[in-house]
């Protein structure tokens, strides 16, 4: 190929064996050069997630509008684009989630063992990615189990996104409009879209920012991340804003 192009969110690495350098006469003349690059899309599903959860609070807004108006036509609707926006902003911010832990799983060692009792038990996608955060970050058992929870809580959600169940069901109470719906719009509402978009990106947030990483190639990881997440976030992220106004006030 006549080149390859690189650009912000990538890194670039040559494999063990990729440069061939000539000897003698030729020792300082490169003879072939292999590349390797990966695009992290962690940063990528995160603003998903961000613009999806920005579109289901302004859905939400109109929605409260028109079912205040008792405009039934338009009920319907204006409900349905809620449930939208905020089921692709949960689904986002678990990817955001996966992502991370697919470059984190590169370099952390799980012994044969365990991945052999995955496999026989068929462990939860959150148990391994727990697992693998743990192992990455030196977690202590009482962080751990946090963030185990945070992560049931999370992916739970998007396995109800993308595994829909045909089945006919009887309706789920909605807690804003006081009457049984679908319940599929009483899980994918906006405010469930907030709180599982902020806790993701905190749990990322976190990690990054405070994180002790277990090995150099983690720590090299992180720093990269956490340059994109201050673009994204760049005000902090909410949890720290609401933390230090809650420390204010007190």
């Amino acid at each position: 190929m006549p080149g390859i192009f690189i650009s912000r969110g990538m890194t670039l690495s040559v494999p063990v064996g990729g440069m061939v350098v000539g000897t003698g006469a030729e020792e300082f003349v490169i003879k072939s050069l292999t590349l390797q690059i990966r695009f992290d899309v962690c940063p990528t599903w995160i603003e998903l997630s961000l613009n999806h959860t920005a579109r289901s609070i302004d859905a939400k807004n109109h929605r409260d509008k028109i079912w205040a108006a008792g405009n039934e036509e338009a009920k319907a609707p204006a409900l349905e684009r809620e449930f939208e926006h905020s089921m692709q902003a949960m689904m986002a911010a678990a990817i955001a989630i996966d992502a991370f832990y697919a470059v984190l799983a590169q370099h952390v060692y799980l012994p044969p063992s365990v991945l052999a009792n995955w496999r026989t038990k068929r462990t939860s996608r959150y148990a391994q990615v727990t697992e693998v955060i743990r192992r990455a970050f030196k977690l202590k058992p009482s962080g751990t189990a946090g963030l185990r929870q945070n992560l049931k809580e999370i992916y739970r959600t998007r396995d109800l996104a993308v595994h829909p169940s045909g089945k006919i069901e009887i309706p789920v109470h909605h807690p804003e409009l006081d009457l049984g719906v679908e319940w599929r719009f009483a899980y994918f509402r906006s405010s469930n879209a907030v709180l599982v978009n902020e806790t993701a990106t905190w749990i990322i947030w976190e990690l990054c920012k405070k994180g002790a990483p277990q090995n150099s190639d983690i720590q090299d990881y992180i720093s990269k991340l956490s340059e994109r997440l201050d673009q994204i976030f760049p005000n902090g992220h909410p949890f720290d804003t609401q933390t230090t106004n809650n420390k204010a006030a007190s």
